[in-house]
């Protein structure tokens, strides 16, 4: 059978036509498939595709999935970021364990706790915490998280709230999350509360029993012995004013410790201060006798201050040098002003203070003889509202006492200070 020339050269055509049109599709398909394998992150052109039109609805979808994925990653990889940055910077110690009670993951407040070395070690001997081996048993059993105050022995005594998450099932490990929140200023400051409500009501309560037997007595007495019940309502009435005395006392000090972190802010003149003090201790007639002078400069010192804080401050400071010094020579009253900066001095040749009292005078109804100061109307907080006062101020209290030779208090207000005006 004759095949004409012609039909074969159509049928050529057709073949090497149809081969070239699979090639450059084939050739397309390689293209996105080799731009799938190395994608850096770009967006696939249809452009330089040979059928454009045919694989530009395809190419568009790819580019929107790769845009939505990409956009997950992103979100993804930032809230790893975020969570990991949080975990590390979080203000308290936070600590992962794993099943075996063995730390796997700290942050940094854990490591200024228990040391860089201590990932990998069994957080039981890492926190030497006596009850914290039950508590995470106990978070594992109940499938739910536990919180407890607990009280840390070793790197350092401290007082810390505790929350355990409970075992959770991460991939194929089983892990622990625990929060530890230091409490031991609050701890503290709960004490402190407690030993003030204590010791304060302590104090009142030997007043109040003095003036209610008094008065039951007054009210039983037949008698008519006018002495005898002026006696009684004299003892009466100075139990009241130390009561009277010390409620005072505790006003000052609850005021000047919620005033304490919040400088002052007048202008006030030390010497014009210190003139007023004088005075005052002229018009009062102390029981003892006891001498004092008093050196004021005539130049004018000028510090950022409170007046009436620093009034009571010095009168507290001047009267218990003249009650208790018990000398024959006079207390010594001295302001003075140099270049580095303005003392205040009060110096007694009295009975002095042991070393191991001069801590403790600062400190709440701390006396060093009880009984000689409560007979002299001392609350025992005069000091302590010295104090707190002085920190507001930015001041120093230095005390130097010898048994037997006597004491100097100075305060020191530095010239490189805030307070000092000049």
């Amino acid at each position: 059978m004759f095949v004409h020339k012609d039909i074969i050269i159509v049928f050529l055509f057709i073949f090497v036509f149809t081969f070239l049109i699979i090639f450059l599709f084939l050739s397309d398909l390689k293209k996105i498939m080799k731009d799938l394998q190395s994608f850096s992150g770009k967006p696939i052109k249809s452009s330089k595709f040979f059928f454009y039109n045919l694989f530009e609805p395809l190419i568009f979808n790819i580019n929107s999935i790769i845009s939505e994925q990409q956009s997950k990653f992103k979100s993804e990889r930032l809230r790893v970021y975020f969570y990991d940055y949080f975990f590390k910077n979080f203000p308290d110690p936070l600590l992962i364990i794993d099943e075996l009670s063995n730390i796997i993951e700290l942050n940094e407040a854990s490591i200024n706790l228990l040391g860089k070395d201590s990932k990998g070690k069994n957080i039981l001997s890492a926190l030497r915490i006596p009850e914290l081996g039950d508590l995470i048993n106990h978070s594992v059993q109940k499938k739910k998280p536990v919180e407890s105050e607990v009280h840390l022995i070793y790197p350092k005594e401290k007082v810390f709230k505790i929350w355990i998450s409970g075992r959770r099932h991460v991939g194929k490990n089983q892990l622990n999350f625990l929060r530890l929140y230091d409490s031991t200023s609050e701890n503290n400051v709960q004490n402190l509360q407690r030993d003030f409500i204590a010791n304060a009501s302590h104090e009142l309560k030997t007043p109040i029993t003095s003036i209610s037997g008094y008065c039951e007595t007054l009210i039983k007495d037949k008698s008519n012995d006018k002495n005898i019940k002026k006696k009684f309502l004299k003892t009466m009435m100075n139990e009241a004013t130390r009561m009277s005395t010390l409620v005072n006392d505790l006003l000052s000090l609850t005021r000047i410790e919620r005033l304490e972190h919040t400088p002052p802010n007048q202008s006030i003149n030390l010497v014009e201060v210190l003139n007023e003090v004088s005075n005052i201790c002229s018009e009062r007639n102390f029981r003892n006798g006891s001498k004092y002078k008093f050196k004021i400069p005539k130049k004018n010192i000028l510090i950022v201050g409170d007046k009436s804080e620093l009034k009571q401050v010095f009168l507290n400071i001047i009267e218990n040098a003249i009650i208790h010094s018990n000398s024959s020579r006079p207390v010594e009253i001295k302001l003075s002003n140099s270049n580095s900066a303005v003392v205040f001095s009060v110096k007694d040749y009295g009975v002095g203070i042991s070393n191991q009292n001069i801590p403790l005078l600062t400190k709440r109804f701390f006396r060093v003889d009880p009984s000689r100061s409560r007979g002299s109307g001392n609350t025992g907080l005069g000091l302590s509202i010295v104090k707190h006062t002085l920190n507001r101020h930015n001041a120093e209290l230095n005390i130097i006492s010898t048994v037997n030779k006597g004491s100097e208090f100075s305060i020191i207000f530095n010239k490189g200070s805030p307070s000092l005006l000049g």
